[in-house]
């Protein structure tokens, strides 16, 4: 969280909560659904930016976008994380989410519609249309089992020198980097069940939530 968002909070902690106005799209974009044009989407990337870096969740799994002093919650149209794959010139692949986190893959999931999720270490997140090429190069198929084989990076050097995105990618502050060979079983996931198995509430409203269903 920014300094300067930090600041706003000490200063007006009492700030309510909002919920209905900002949602988090399958490409990983955010829409302003409130009283504006509907699903009018956010592209500054100044404002992309401010946004990746104040993104969090609470411990009911309400993901929230922290706006100086204020709350807006975030609804989800499937996942909490999009990420992205980079390929580097020295042949490994890296992750990254759609707020611009290096991550480290951990598991690989395919729901009914043929989506690709991938749990990482900031959670669960929803492949990017635009890799499936990319992810479907390190494919393998093994007695009608999928797997996928992929040498995983992220480099010590800053990763906006190796790639440009409009959302500045950026280390997180306990990330390791270096190199890691990978190989998972690509496991079946019923996008129902998503959000029950990995503990977030797509449909956040200001009260808590008793469950996610």
């Amino acid at each position: 969280m920014d300094d300067l968002v930090e600041k706003a909070l000490a200063r007006w902690p009492n700030v309510p909560a909002i919920a209905g106005w900002l949602k988090l799209n399958q490409q990983g974009d955010w829409l302003l659904t409130g009283p504006v044009p509907e699903g009018l989407t956010i592209s500054h990337p100044r404002i992309l930016n401010f946004m990746a870096r104040n993104y969090g969740c609470e411990p009911d799994g309400r993901y929230y976008f922290q706006n100086g002093p204020q709350k807006a919650y975030v609804h989800l149209a499937y996942t909490p994380w999009v990420y992205r794959i980079h390929p580097l010139e020295s042949g490994e692949l890296m992750l990254s989410t759609h707020t611009g986190l290096l991550d480290w893959p951990k598991a690989m999931y395919q729901d009914e519609q043929g989506r690709v999720l991938i749990q990482g270490e900031q959670g669960i997140g929803l492949l990017h249309s635009s890799d499936m090429e990319l992810l479907a190069a390190g494919l393998q198929e093994k007695d009608t089992q999928l797997s996928h084989h992929a040498v995983w990076a992220i480099p010590e050097v800053d990763p906006d020198t190796l790639i440009a995105t409009r959302t500045r990618l950026r280390k997180g502050k306990s990330t390791p980097t270096g190199r890691r060979e990978c190989v998972f079983e690509m496991q079946g996931i019923q996008s129902s069940q998503v959000a029950a198995r990995f503990n977030f509430e797509p449909n956040p409203e200001i009260n808590k939530p008793e469950s996610i269903q």
